[in-house]
């Protein structure tokens, strides 16, 4: 008996956190709310604003494309919707901030409409936050109650996913057609550091 449950400690421990690829961005994403709340430089917010977007874009991209799929069945109905319709008002918000700080310096962001922009940053804060505590509470309970060969499959599906997440609120339809447009986004940030050679938010995002 006590070689038999050392066996069954030894596979618990060998087997992976089938989720383990979408830590450094969920990580990534409770910086950045840290520190919005309680920045006030309009140019950091503005830049971690836009890093918000890019990493919770990710994060809801491999959960939609690779978490769910692996669940499915094993979720109510009616709290799937609800989740989804989260997601979908989340990514319109998102995609408002991400129109308006595009092609553009973080220290610019606020030009024309200041408050504008910040009431997006509050409202994609709340609903993200809100979203991330549901799939917590529903998702999580039931990834750790998968079997060994099921675990193995999400974490591959899960790296799989990572490796062509959008990283934008609206992706596109293709792995191609995302790859081009998550390279225009890092592209997008070269450009700025040409004129701002570090971002306001670098260190809050790189951690």
């Amino acid at each position: 008996m006590p070689n038999q449950q050392k066996q069954q400690t030894d596979t618990e421990v060998s087997v992976p956190d089938p989720t383990h690829e979408l830590e450094e961005d969920r990580s990534r994403i409770e910086r950045i709310l840290e520190r919005l709340r309680v920045s006030e430089d309009h140019a950091e917010r503005a830049d971690l604003a836009s890093e918000l977007v890019r990493a919770a874009s990710r994060h809801e991209y491999i959960v939609e494309h690779a978490v769910l799929p692996a669940l499915d069945g094993r979720i109510d109905d009616a709290i799937q919707q609800q989740m989804a319709q989260e997601r979908s008002d989340l990514r319109e918000a998102m995609d408002y901030i991400h129109r308006r700080t595009q092609h553009l310096a973080a220290r610019n962001a606020h030009a024309g409409d200041p408050q504008g922009l910040e009431d997006a940053i509050a409202d994609v804060s709340q609903r993200l936050q809100t979203l991330l505590a549901q799939e917590d509470a529903t998702i999580t309970p039931l990834v750790e109650g998968l079997d060994p060969d099921a675990k193995q499959d999400l974490e591959a599906a899960v790296e799989k996913a990572s490796r062509h997440a959008a990283e934008r609120p609206k992706s596109a339809r293709t792995a191609l057609g995302r790859m081009v447009s998550n390279v225009a986004t890092k592209v997008d940030h070269v450009f700025e550091d040409v004129a701002t050679p570090d971002h306001a938010g670098a260190d809050t995002v790189e951690g």
